[in-house]
């Protein structure tokens, strides 16, 4: 088989174009326009287009380290890369958060509430984020503006009291509206959860198995060819009874959840834009609400009497400032 090697500047500018970052890239960019001589370079360049089009490669990651009187340690990182050929779009997703803060401590070694000198003042680190996440997805198009998917995730969240997550998701997904500035995406679907407690009672539930209908719907609206803004809120209602401790009931004593009383909500919104070439600052904001959150573990040290069981928030907020390099 023969290779055609286009010209150097032919290369140069392909690679520029290719090179150009976009807010909407991991949806499905316009082929870059070329104008030629000669048409067998233009096929040559339209078909390199279209190859690197194929795949989308992103890290993310965030970092805060403070010392002196206030002592916090926070990092953050986040990968995704995706490839769709024809009909058919592969997912995967990965991040991962913690973070922890040294707090001053009293350790009164008599017990007379009175601290004497220096030995009776400690530091603790105490965490206060810890989690993980990953996932991967399948689409699968039957038209341009519909598609059926299926997906499946693994993580934990041991600040919320869940030891591990998993769940499994498959549904009808909806392009609503794409122009040049929008994207609506709708998605309706059955989701089955699997939830861990990392300090659940004894004598209790310590996991719990969860169907619920799901419902998704997001925008991305390219503000320039830099900037842009997304927003998007997934809600997943229990279709079924649960086996698992009622948060409303802090004496532990309720084992079970009637339908529609778990209800999972979260919610996303934030802005991305381009710094240089590849490499872009992204501002986002997260809500997670769980209606019926896990048992809160006991501090160190401490275990609840009988007949107290304090739970886990039922809202998480987080706020997260990123650099993103693209590499595909």
């Amino acid at each position: 088989m023969k290779f055609i090697t286009p010209p150097r500047k032919l290369v140069a500018a392909v690679v520029v174009m290719l090179s150009l970052p976009s807010v909407a890239q991991a949806q499905n960019p316009a082929d870059p326009q070329f104008a030629f001589s000669k048409a067998e370079e233009a096929k040559a360049a339209q078909a390199a287009a279209v190859k690197a089009a194929l795949w989308t490669a992103q890290v993310k990651g965030g970092l805060l380290y403070s010392t002196g009187n206030a002592e916090v340690r926070n990092g953050s990182f986040g990968g995704a890369v995706s490839r769709k050929a024809g009909d058919n779009k592969l997912a995967l997703d990965v991040g991962a958060a913690y973070g922890n803060s040294t707090v001053r401590v009293a350790r009164d070694k008599n017990m007379d509430a009175i601290l004497q000198d220096a030995s009776e003042l400690g530091d603790d680190a105490v965490a206060a984020t810890n989690n993980w996440n990953t996932r991967g997805r399948y689409d699968r198009f039957v038209t341009a503006n519909n598609a059926a998917y299926v997906l499946a995730q693994i993580g934990a969240d041991r600040i919320a009291g869940k030891r591990l997550l998993g769940s499994s998701q498959a549904g009808y997904s909806r392009q609503l509206l794409k122009s040049d500035a929008h994207t609506w995406v709708a998605e309706l679907g059955y989701d089955f959860s699997y939830e861990s407690y990392l300090a659940a009672p004894a004598g209790s539930p310590q996991s719990v198995a969860i169907h619920s209908a799901r419902l998704y719907v997001g925008e991305i609206w390219k503000i320039s060819g830099e900037t842009g803004v997304y927003a998007n809120t997934e809600v997943l209602f229990n279709l079924s009874r649960e086996k698992a401790l009622k948060a409303s009931d802090t004496t532990g004593a309720t084992a079970t959840v009637a339908p529609f009383g778990d209800t999972r909500a979260v919610g996303k919104a934030g802005l991305t834009t381009t710094l240089w070439k590849n490499v872009s600052f992204g501002f986002g904001v997260t809500l997670r609400y769980d209606q019926n959150p896990a048992p809160r573990p006991a501090p160190k040290g401490f275990t609840y009497a009988p007949g107290f069981q304090p739970f886990a928030q039922t809202l998480d907020t987080a706020t997260e400032a990123t650099l993103i390099i693209t590499f595909l």
